[in-house]
């Protein structure tokens, strides 16, 4: 194939191809151009198509600049040649040459790609001089607008490449904006943050759909005013409100406040605003652009900090409390118990006097461990129980003190299992239990306590996140009371969390109620409706072995003259120790503190056989007295006595290897018993 050859030949230097097998009518021709215009004219002639065809092919880096196509030939005719040649050079032009004078051949040979039509009577000089200028212009002019139109054409596919590619670019830059905007908008709805923007000069407010939910409306709800946004504030808040954003738009700075909102269910919740003060040209403030956020939970938290601390200074104040009530029980509570021994002939009176004496320093001393139980944490005694005899003991409280218009109903299995947990605890549970159903039955109702055995599969457990499979006893407290919400209930066991008036609950009693449960490998289970009542189900493990049967009285253990060491700083329990040991034929020497218990333990190491020793002392405390007087004598065994019955205390002596641990106020039988163990194990 002949390539493209460049548009800009010159008409004066000319290459022709002449296709004619007609020698005589190809001389003519030669002598025709002789003379022309054409300062240099260069003819080559061939007298079949074959040849021409050869000829092109063999000069494809040197084309002629036209060619004259004779129509009749020996190896071709007609319009057939011409389509043959066009093939083969398509960018050459090319000018028939015929012997008839046919318009109509003229006009197909033009059609198919001839650039002029010639009759060879008709030739002369000027003739066809003229047609080949033309033709070569012609054919030059095409070329040049067919390499104009592509050029154009790889430009405009170059160009939209690049607009397809900055199509694309943009796409992606809207998607990852998009994709940044819900981002932030997921930001916005997961931290409780809408936007706002306020024009000041025509006090029109822009929210967003974030900032309208976090007020409770619907979206595009909001009047978009500043009088519409007032109204939403707490009363008592407004004026400071009010206040404090004028002087932010005076002074030129941003509005950052705290303050309440009423929602649309009346719910009180906490906002901050956070924003910044735009100007004009003329430092004219026009726009305040900010966000506001919901704060009630860091308020909520911030609040049940607080109490937390009280909480944390009241317990340690009760525990100081605590030890010194301990302190004084205990020579009151021993004292009572020594002097029907003391004083065998005592009339019926005066022991009932004791007994009941002994009876109210009991329930001074149960009274503080409960205090202490919650207040900073004592170590519960786990023994196998019956939930009946709680239940029982339960109801002939409630129904003491329970208003008349509640009704008690109490059903209870008679062959329930037993459990391994703590008396005082769970006797906790179930009056802070039926105390909240009381509250929850102002105009009156029906209390409801049952027990059952119940086994949960593996199927059961799983719908309960802290229950594991196997035998429980499930206690149930059901009231008729007013209910709780959705909203509610799901807080219920959060410490401090109450749905009742100032001063009239601490919201401890229910995050107790769990807490306990919880530590005797329990869970409790809620269900409750508005107006339909509460049901709260205590599920405790159950446990393989009998229940512990009553306790009875047991006689007193006697000593055999041992010499035990008693160490207190306070003098009435060192005496009333004295007093109950001896009486129980023990010998005794007291110390009322630390240096003097050495000196004693120094004096007499050889013949003691055991040591009571207070944890708590001024100037040499227990734990150091201890240390001491186990490098005096390692194998004299030691117990520890304090009235602050804490896991912390009881943990210290477990890892100093103590023989025991003696909470006060302790019974007579409880100290006996205790050395009873010490002696036997020495």
């Amino acid at each position: 194939m002949v390539g493209n050859r460049h548009p800009t030949i010159q008409l004066e230097c000319v290459t022709i191809l002449l296709v004619e097998d007609n020698v005589a009518e190809a001389r003519f021709l030669q002598e025709v151009l002789k003379g022309s215009r054409f300062n240099r004219l260069h003819l080559t002639h061939v007298k079949r198509l074959a040849e021409a065809i050869t000829l092109l092919e063999t000069s494809a880096d040197s084309p002629p600049d036209v060619i004259l196509l004779d129509l009749t030939l020996p190896d071709s005719t007609g319009l057939a040649s011409l389509d043959l040649l066009i093939r083969q050079a398509p960018s050459l032009p090319i000018v028939v040459l015929t012997n008839t004078n046919d318009e109509e051949l003229a006009v197909e040979a033009v059609r198919h790609g001839a650039q002029d039509y010639l009759i060879k009577r008709q030739i002369n000089q000027e003739v066809l001089v003229r047609s080949l200028r033309y033709a070569i212009e012609r054919k030059q002019a095409a070329e040049a607008l067919r390499e104009a139109n592509e050029i154009l054409e790889l430009r405009v596919q170059a160009r939209t490449v690049e607009l397809e590619t900055a199509n694309q670019l943009l796409k992606q830059e809207i998607a990852w904006r998009e994709q940044i905007q819900e981002r932030l908008t997921l930001a916005q709805q997961a931290g409780k943050i809408g936007t706002f923007e306020w024009q000041i000069q025509s006090d029109h407010i822009t929210w967003t759909v974030e900032l309208e939910a976090l007020y409770g409306l619907a979206p595009g709800s909001f009047e978009g005013s500043y009088a519409a946004w007032m109204q939403t504030l707490h009363p008592d808040d407004r004026p400071n409100v009010e206040q404090e954003l004028w002087q932010t738009v005076e002074q030129g700075r941003g509005l950052d406040i705290e303050f309440r909102i009423f929602n649309l269910s009346g719910e009180v919740r906490w906002i901050a605003v956070k924003s910044s003060l735009f100007h004009n040209p003329v430092d004219q403030s026009t726009r305040l652009i900010g966000i506001h956020m919901d704060i009630t939970e860091k308020k909520q938290l911030e609040a049940q900090f607080l109490r937390a601390q009280r909480l944390e200074s009241l317990g340690t104040l009760a525990s100081g409390i605590a030890h010194d009530l301990n302190n004084i029980l205990t020579p009151i509570l021993a004292g009572v118990q020594l002097l029907p021994l003391r004083l065998p002939q005592i009339d019926d009176q005066s022991q009932r006097m004791l007994t009941m004496m002994e009876a109210s320093a009991k329930r001074g001393a149960e009274l503080i461990k409960q205090i202490l139980s919650f207040a900073r944490g004592v170590e519960g005694k786990r023994v196998s129980l019956q939930i009946n005899h709680l239940i029982v003991e339960i109801r002939r409280i409630i129904q003491q003190t329970l208003p008349k218009s509640i009704e008690i109903e109490t059903d209870l299995s008679h062959d329930l299992w037993t459990v391994s947990g703590d008396a005082t605890q769970l006797h906790q549970v179930l009056m802070n239990l039926c105390v909240n159903a009381r509250d929850a039955m102002p105009q009156g109702g029906t209390l409801q306590i049952t027990a059952e055995n119940r086994l949960l599969n593996q199927q059961d457990a799983r719908i309960h996140i802290d229950a594991r499979a196997g035998a429980y006893v499930v206690v149930t407290v059901a009231d008729t009371g007013i209910g709780m919400a959705p909203d509610v209930l799901h807080r219920i066991f959060d410490p401090f969390f109450t749905t009742k008036e100032i001063g009239q609950g601490t919201g401890l009693g229910l995050s107790a109620v769990l807490g306990i449960v919880k530590s005797h490998g329990g869970f409790v289970d809620v269900r409750s409706e508005v107006n339909q009542g509460s049901q709260f189900k205590v599920y405790l493990p159950a446990s393989q072995s009998s229940a512990m049967p009553p306790e009875q009285e047991q006689m007193l253990s006697k000593g055999k003259q041992e010499l035990i060491l008693v160490v207190d700083d306070e003098v009435a329990i060192c005496e009333i120790i004295r007093l109950t040991l001896e009486t129980h034929d023990y010998q005794v020497i007291v110390a009322t503190d630390g240096i003097e218990a050495i000196a004693r333990f120094a004096e007499h190491k050889d013949q003691l056989c055991g040591v009571l020793l207070d944890m708590m002392m001024p100037s040499l405390d227990g734990l150091t007295t201890i240390t001491v007087l186990r490098q005096l004598n390692p194998t004299v065994p030691i117990i520890a006595m304090s009235g602050l019955n804490s896991t912390e205390i009881v943990a210290q002596t477990e890892r100093m290897g103590l023989q025991g641990f003696l909470p006060k106020p302790f019974t007579t039988q409880e100290l006996l018993q205790t050395l009873v163990v010490l002696l036997r194990n020495r």
